[in-house]
């Protein structure tokens, strides 16, 4: 409950009799002494009228002087100044009957801030005892009454004004706010009460002037206050204003807080007599709201960064969302591509094979051999675009090695600039210090050139392609948007060019095969999805922002190089041609019959089961075809093979799950994957295992297969 201030409480205590009214003088509030005085109760007058609630005797109006209360009340309104009736006759209704009583009222105005009387302050005494006196004195100036009861009469009244007197001198000094009179111009101290003597310092005021009593006063606003108050005769309210005391002697001045009243005290003439100062120390309320605030800024704080944190996480969870489903569908695509790619390839396979055998058979028809040779072109083609389909699946084979980005970058410069042409400046900026990556070096070559050929396009009135290298390190939080990456230190390359960058629709398709905006040049639409997919097969990811009108910037993230030894993938990488041009320069004699192998040969395809069957028979080989793996479990299981050489996609039980479970069953047995993409075999759990890639040719089968043979017989032929 908050604390009534203490100039309220010495209305409500004081033994004085004391009423509040309003410019209307209707009653707003009355203390217990006029109460018991006017034999009232608070709410029997407050909101009535003042000569409404004490209204005259109907039976002797004479012994109710109403106009002159009321006109002492206009006097106030009108000068604004303490009005005073010394005595008055009124009498009021007590116990159901008027008593005619005299009064002594001063009426004090309470002015607003404008200088208007806002209410009025009424001190009544009863002095219908004194009047008493004062008529007895006249019976006995007229021979009646006798002096000694007069006398008597006096002195009880005077002990009874000087006890009334003590109560209030006592009243002021136990206030619970400090309050002090100071009088004239100067603002003397002439009285104090305890508690502002504690508020000052204990030090002496009586008889010295504010200035003298607190000097550390002086350059605060508080004197000039009291000169303004003083001169104007308007009353001052200051709430929890500072004030610097000093309270020792020989010490700095404390900071206080404090709530005051300057209440002038207003003579007939209209002038101020002096000023009474009444209010509390609110130091302690004070810091306890600043405290109070600044918990409740923390916590506004607090609030406004967990919202912040929210939002934020919010942002990465969309983002982290976003980056996922573009992932997932690049991994579907991907998956798509890499199956389309498969099945392509055994149809290159089955073609380009027949066209090889076909070759051995039509001797010196030129125009037959120039027919053939366009076919095989065809089929060298569609095996590039096999290639490029397996890159963005992220299936190519790759020979990663350890390679400095700066130094690769220097090597290229001849060739970047060739390739971007007079129209197009080139910047190369590289950070010191940078980092080596592992990764495949003809294929980062082509990614580089693949970016700068897509930048140089973008930039058709020329421009400037930026080329930056530097290391980084990315945390989880960094790598929201690229869930498959794993937090640690990548060199980057980033890619910036001055171009007409990609509205939003083009940006979020820009890594998908075969989407184009450049239909009008032939462009394959496999540049990007190649970067794309030979970054994410390197352990890298890339970024891609662009605008439009803003240019493109792509980011390309490798892993720092571990210093791990680089394992090639077990796999030929010899092209179609070079295996055609072998097949027609060189004969195919059988291996003999103590270099002969028993294959059991798993393909689900006819065709190509046939073709493929044909070839390693003519190589001199035994061949068993089966188009399942549960076939080969079984042909397995009733007798013995030298060589198990299983397509990887096989309807049913996979060519992988296949090399497993024959690899535990037979461990003598060499076993060989053929797939349209390189096959991990440490990561498989497959040790030892070969792996031929689609499209192969007749020569690739037989280096193969004489390899095993080697192995096999320790390099010993009959």
């Amino acid at each position: 409950m908050p604390q009534r201030p203490p100039f309220e409480a010495l209305f409500r205590v004081s033994p004085n009799a004391y009423l509040l009214l309003d410019r209307d003088l209707v009653i707003l509030d009355a203390n217990d002494a006029y109460l018991k005085l006017t034999a009232r109760a608070l709410d029997d007058i407050v909101g009535k009228r003042i000569h409404d609630a004490f209204s005259a005797d109907p039976d002797a109006p004479e012994t109710t002087h109403v106009d002159e209360l009321l006109d002492s009340f206009a006097r106030v309104l009108r000068t604004r100044a303490v009005d005073s009736l010394p005595v008055i006759r009124y009498s009021i209704l007590v116990g159901g009957a008027h008593q005619d009583r005299y009064w002594s009222a001063t009426h004090t105005p309470l002015l607003d801030e404008s200088g208007e009387v806002a209410t009025i302050l009424q001190h009544t005494v009863d002095i219908t005892e004194l009047q008493s006196l004062k008529e007895s004195l006249r019976s006995v100036e007229a021979g009646g009454q006798p002096s000694q009861q007069i006398e008597a009469g006096i002195m009880s009244r005077a002990r009874l004004m000087q006890n009334e007197g003590n109560q209030l001198r006592q009243l002021f000094a136990q206030a619970p706010g400090f309050a002090c009179f100071l009088r004239g111009p100067d603002h003397v101290f002439e009285l104090a009460n305890a508690a502002y003597e504690a508020l000052t310092g204990h030090r002496p005021l009586i008889g010295r002037t504010v200035r003298d009593a607190l000097p550390e006063l002086e350059g605060q606003v508080f004197i000039g206050l009291l000169d303004q108050v003083y001169n104007t005769g308007q009353p001052y309210i200051g709430r929890g204003m500072r004030a610097l005391i000093r309270r020792h002697p020989g010490t700095e001045p404390e900071e206080v807080y404090v709530d005051f009243v300057y209440q002038p005290i207003i003579e007939r003439d209209g002038k101020a007599s002096g000023i009474f100062v009444l209010g509390s120390d609110v130091t302690e309320q004070h810091r306890s709201q600043q405290e109070l605030q600044a918990h409740r800024d923390h916590l506004e704080e607090l609030v406004r960064e967990r919202t912040q944190e929210l939002v934020q996480s919010e942002s990465e969870r969309r983002t982290a969302e976003a980056a996922l489903m573009q992932a997932q569908k690049l991994e579907a695509v991907g998956k798509l591509t890499g199956g389309i790619a498969h099945d392509f390839n055994n149809m290159l396979q089955v073609i380009g094979g027949n066209l090889q055998l076909l070759r051995r058979n039509l001797g010196a028809d030129e125009t037959a051999l120039r027919r053939l040779e366009s076919a095989v072109g065809g089929v060298e083609k569609g095996a590039r675009l096999a290639s490029q389909l397996l890159a963005f699946a992220s299936r190519q084979p790759l020979l990663p090695r350890e390679v400095d980005l700066g130094e690769l970058l220097d090597q290229m410069s001849e060739l970047l600039n060739g390739a971007l042409g007079r129209a197009v400046r080139l910047d190369i900026v590289t950070q010191a210090g940078l980092w080596p990556v592992s990764a495949d070096i003809g294929n980062l070559q082509a990614a580089i050139l693949n970016l700068a050929v897509n930048a140089r396009e973008a930039m058709a009135g020329g421009g400037e392609l930026r080329l930056r290298l530097r290391n980084q390190t990315f945390d989880a939080a960094a790598l929201v948007g690229h869930p498959d990456a794993v937090p640690g230190d990548y060199v980057e390359l980033s890619v910036i060019d001055q171009g007409e960058g990609m509205q939003p629709d083009v940006l979020s398709r820009a890594f998908e095969p075969f989407f184009t905006t450049r239909q009008a040049s032939n462009a394959s639409g496999l540049g990007l999805s190649m970067v794309y997919g030979f970054v994410r097969q390197s352990g890298g990811f890339v970024d891609l922002e662009s605008e439009a009108g803003a240019g493109t910037v792509v980011r390309i993230c490798l892993p720092r190089d571990a210093s791990a030894p680089s394992q090639a993938p077990l796999a030929s990488t010899a092209s179609f041609d070079e295996g055609a041009s072998a097949v027609a320069e060189a004969a195919l004699p059988a291996s003999g019959e103590a270099g002969v192998l028993k294959i059991l040969f798993v393909e689900d395809d006819p065709t190509l089961r046939m073709l493929t069957g044909e070839v390693m028979e003519e190589l001199g080989h035994q061949v068993s075809p089966c188009d399942s793996a549960e076939e080969a479990l079984e042909q397995l299981a009733r007798r013995e093979f030298d060589v198990l050489l299983t397509d990887v996609g096989l309807a049913g039980m996979s060519g992988i799950e296949l090399a497993r479970q024959a690899r535990a069953r037979h461990p003598s047995l060499s076993i060989v994957i053929a797939s349209g993409y390189p096959v991990d075999a440490r990561q498989e759990g497959l040790e030892g295992l070969k792996s031929m890639l689609k499209p192969y040719d007749i020569q690739q089968v037989r280096t193969l297969l004489d390899g095993i043979r080697d192995d096999r017989t320790g390099g010993v032929q009959c």
